[in-house]
C-alpha cells in the first residue's frame, strides 16, 4: 500500500478515534448542597433527577467531537442549573448560591449613589 492511501485511511479514522476517546461524564464534578428548608431525602431525589437531566443534555454530543473536558463542563452546567432551580445551593464565582436574602436590594444607610 502506498503512502497516499495510508494517509487517506488515517484521515477517515481520525474522527472515529477522537469520538472513541471522549468519555461521557459519570456524575457532576461540581458541588451542590441541600437548599434551606430542604431535607437530605429531597436533596437525594433532586440529585438523581438532575443527574438524569444532565445526561439527556449531552445526548448525541460525543459524535460532535466534543472533548471530555467540554462534555464534563456541559454536564456540570446542566446539573447545577437543575439543582439551583430545585432550590439547592450551587457554587458561583467563589460563593455558594442559594436563596437571595430579603435585604439584598436594600443598600446600607449612608451609601453614596453610584458614579457613572
Amino acid at each position: 500500500m502506498n503512502t497516499k492511501a495510508l494517509m487517506g485511511y488515517a484521515g477517515l479514522l481520525a474522527p472515529l478515534l477522537l469520538a472513541a476517546c471522549t468519555v461521557m461524564p459519570e456524575g457532576p464534578s461540581a458541588t451542590a448542597l441541600p437548599g434551606t428548608g430542604k431535607s437530605f431525602a429531597q436533596f437525594q431525589g433532586d440529585d438523581a433527577s438532575c443527574r438524569g437531566h444532565a445526561q439527556v443534555q449531552l445526548a448525541g454530543t460525543a459524535a460532535d467531537h466534543t472533548s471530555s473536558h467540554g462534555m464534563q463542563r456541559r454536564y456540570d452546567d446542566a446539573y447545577q442549573q437543575c439543582m439551583y432551580a430545585s432550590g439547592h445551593k450551587v457554587p458561583a464565582a467563589g460563593q455558594l448560591l442559594g436563596s437571595v436574602p430579603a435585604n439584598a436590594a436594600t443598600p446600607p444607610p449612608d451609601t453614596p449613589p453610584p458614579r457613572y
